[in-house]
């Protein structure tokens, strides 16, 4: 059974990452909608909808990490032992974590750099800053799921499963 608290924040991740790409969809199809059938073209729409894209799809690494759902190449794999297919596990989700930390920490730089630039986006005028901030949480995201994997490969280290499958939500 799932902690109460990871269900909430779960569900809140769900719906932002929900409410971006929705968003973002249905400002594309206005913009379509002006540009040819009204025929008089709205230009900041380009802008938001891709705003609204990056940070659903940022957002979603994390979230299709944790319900495993990542594109894997597992032919080799399945024809390891048990421990083999550990070690690998350990050796991938430690690389994960690494350079998902790693983009992290780039990340908040280069937000912080564009906040001390005071630099704005071209149509609608958002500080550039806030449109960055889609990377950093998303790479943190990503990064948490990592640590969460990693750990649970080592509390089922003794067990004879699949730990590359074994579901983050049973650390909670």
């Amino acid at each position: 059974m799932k902690n109460k608290l990871f269900t909430f924040l779960e569900g809140i991740e769900e719906f932002v990452a929900s409410f971006f790409f929705i968003g973002g969809s249905i400002i594309s199809l206005y913009g379509v909608f002006m540009r040819y059938v009204v025929n008089s073209p709205v230009t900041w729409t380009t802008e938001i909808f891709e705003t609204f894209m990056v940070f659903a799809i940022f957002i979603g690494f994390g979230m299709a990490l944790k319900d495993n759902q990542h594109i894997a190449v597992d032919l080799l794999y399945e024809k390891l032992p048990s421990i083999a297919k550990k070690i690998v596990d350990v050796i991938a989700n430690s690389l994960g974590l690494g350079f998902s930390v790693f983009l992290t920490v780039m990340d908040v730089e280069m937000v912080s750099v564009a906040h001390q630039q005071g630099g704005i986006t071209i149509d609608v005028g958002v500080p550039l800053w806030l449109t960055y901030l889609a990377m950093p949480i998303g790479m943190g995201l990503l990064s948490f799921y990592f640590l969460l994997k990693l750990i649970n490969i080592f509390r089922h280290w003794n067990k004879e499963e699949k730990t590359q499958e074994t579901n983050i939500e049973e650390l909670f």
